[in-house]
């Protein structure tokens, strides 16, 4: 697509893109072509360095409500304790405390936030973060995250392969949201990296990712340098695929005083991630013992009201 036809095309849907102001990020979002509203949100301060997109579930209103609740609280904590972890941990607590909710009101997440040289990604769900590093044969774009979904771990078991996850009548439920249960316990995964020069770090919902295959993500923020730009593509490259849920993108530059680090080295450090996800022998008859009890874990769980079909 065109320079000249994205921006044709932008005046005339219902993206939503942010100010100019922003210098090192951008973002939008897009209901979709399915959707009746929007319940994605996404916000983002560089002067604070923090950045969240929130996918909510529950239909009409109420994943609306969820996922602003989520950006609320984390616009909170920016403002003061900077500990977003807590700040999701409390989101939780609001959404299963309001007297409107119901078991099926919850919001994925994913949240960058920069410490000095480093970041660091929190995350509940499936909403993802990438980081795409420039190489000698362009450019090479890497899933910082796990989903925390069903098809997720079938995949970490062996059970299935990503071509099969893709094309899963399951792939959309979710094994851990924020709200949407009754647990009064939310677990959030967390990996911490060091920015390195001309990185860029991608977050998005489900409505990009499950749409656009990661190739073609790479290719277009390979060949294109403004993010604006680079997001618009992104968008229109999901609704071209079909726009079958809300697409929230946002994408963020390495700060210009980040070191030009090998992407080799900085790639290869294992991250701190809490909640790692178990590895299991490569040998069929455990693979279809762990799926069975896969199964019958997430059977229990959406009977709960823990598991959510985006």
């Amino acid at each position: 697509m065109s320079e000249a036809k994205v921006r044709e095309v932008s005046r005339h849907s219902e993206v939503v893109q942010r100010p100019p102001s922003a210098t090192r990020s951008a973002g939008a979002t897009h209901p979709g072509y399915r959707r009746e509203q929007n319940e994605d949100a996404y916000w983002g301060d560089e002067d604070k360095g923090i950045w969240i997109v929130a996918d909510g579930l529950g239909g009409h209103h109420a994943g609306e409500i969820a996922s602003q609740t989520v950006v609320e609280e984390i616009q909170k904590s920016a403002a003061t304790d900077r500990h977003y972890e807590r700040a999701l941990q409390k989101a939780h607590a609001l959404l299963l405390g309001d007297e409107h909710s119901t078991a099926n009101m919850g919001s994925t997440a994913v949240v960058l936030a920069e410490e000095g040289d480093y970041y660091h990604i929190y995350w509940v769900g499936d909403s993802r973060a990438y980081l795409w590093t420039q190489g000698d044969k362009g450019g090479e774009l890497s899933q910082l995250t796990s989903d925390h979904s069903y098809v997720q771990m079938l995949m970490d078991s062996g059970a299935i392969n990503p071509e099969e996850a893709a094309a899963h009548p399951n792939r959309h439920v979710i094994t851990r949201c924020i709200g949407g249960s009754t647990n009064p316990k939310l677990e959030v995964d967390r990996v911490s990296y060091r920015w390195s020069a001309e990185q860029k770090l991608l977050l998005c919902s489900d409505g990009l990712s499950s749409e656009v295959p990661s190739e073609k993500i790479a290719r277009i923020i390979t060949e294109n340098t403004d993010n604006e730009r680079i997001v618009a593509l992104l968008v229109h490259a999901a609704l071209d695929a079909g726009g079958k849920d809300n697409i929230t993108v946002q994408v963020i530059d390495a700060p210009s005083e980040a070191q030009a680090i090998p992407s080799s080295a900085n790639l290869s450090q294992e991250p701190h991630k809490k909640n790692t996800l178990f590895k299991t022998p490569n040998n069929r008859g455990w693979r279809l013992l762990l799926t069975l009890v896969i199964a019958c874990g997430v059977i229990a769980a959406l009977a709960g009201g823990i598991s959510q079909l985006l």
